[in-house]
């Protein structure tokens, strides 16, 4: 153990000596420690802000989304009111046919008995 010095109150023969000199260790373990903390500070002061943007930037894409929602919603609901009159004015043309059908039918079957009656 020849080259270790130990600081304990006793074991050593100079510790008034030792006792008068602030370690260099320390000292910039101190400054570490502070410099470091002072960069932990840093990072979290850019972490939050960076984290603020970020929520930012969600909440205005959001925002977007539901209003591009909402424009579509409007598209659809104008379009479907268009799909259904359309599919109204078929219907009414389809009953008009069929009526149509119908009546045709009636003077088709009507003439078929004259037809036969006059015995062609």
């Amino acid at each position: 153990m020849d080259g270790f010095v130990y600081n304990l109150p006793g074991a050593n023969p100079n510790q008034q000596f030792f006792n008068n000199q602030v370690p260099l260790v320390n000292l910039s373990a101190t400054s570490d420690e502070s410099n470091r903390s002072a960069e932990d500070d840093e990072k979290k002061r850019r972490r939050k802000v960076s984290n603020r943007e970020s929520a930012r930037r969600s909440r205005m894409r959001k925002r977007r989304h539901l209003n591009e929602l909402w424009s579509m919603l409007v598209h659809l609901i104008n379009e479907n009111k268009c799909l259904f009159d359309e599919l109204s004015r078929a219907n009414e043309g389809y009953e008009n046919v069929v009526e149509e059908n119908k009546k045709l039918r009636e003077e088709n079957s009507k003439l078929r008995k004259m037809i036969g009656e006059i015995g062609f």
